[in-house]
């Protein structure tokens, strides 16, 4: 029973040591989706960890979602990215790869940002500062997700 809820997507909150997401796939309308870069650069990891973050910190409301089944052209992904409240591109650096994927598929972000405008010097390196993170997280939480209503999990941003 309980794996046929969570494959139906109608099961959110925790199983054993994992935080379920909600299903994007039926909360779309409810949810704010992330979209990030995941390139093989400092900044590409960063923006992968702030997707990550939002989601984690916002289990309700922000959700991330997969660039690569919008560039493969997964109609089941258009689907929840055009129904979406909203979407949040996140992008590395300024080739801003993942705003042209979404545009390209007919998707306009509510948001984006660049990693690498932030003051952060993209690297050939999957490391990254923390801080960093926790910075560019804030700043998109305190320029689009603070005229949401959500509710958060305290520690996770």
């Amino acid at each position: 029973m309980v794996l046929a809820l969570l494959i139906s997507g109608l099961l959110a909150g925790v199983i054993g040591k994992y935080q379920l997401l909600p299903h994007c796939g039926t909360h779309a309308e409810k949810l704010i989706i992330v979209a990030a870069c995941d390139g093989a650069s400092s900044t590409g990891q960063i923006g992968n960890e702030v997707a990550r973050r939002l989601t984690k910190a916002y289990p309700d409301g922000v959700r991330m979602c997969c660039l690569s089944a919008i560039g493969a052209g997964s109609k089941t992904h258009l689907g929840i990215f055009k129904k979406a409240k909203a979407v949040i591109a996140i992008n590395g650096c300024q080739l801003m790869c993942t705003s042209n994927v979404l545009r390209q598929r007919g998707i306009e972000p509510a948001y984006e940002i660049v990693v690498a405008k932030e003051g952060i010097n993209k690297m050939p390196s999957l490391d990254f500062n923390d801080e960093d993170v926790t910075r560019i997280a804030d700043k998109i939480v305190k320029d689009f997700l603070s005229n949401f209503s959500l509710n958060t999990v305290e520690g996770e941003r």
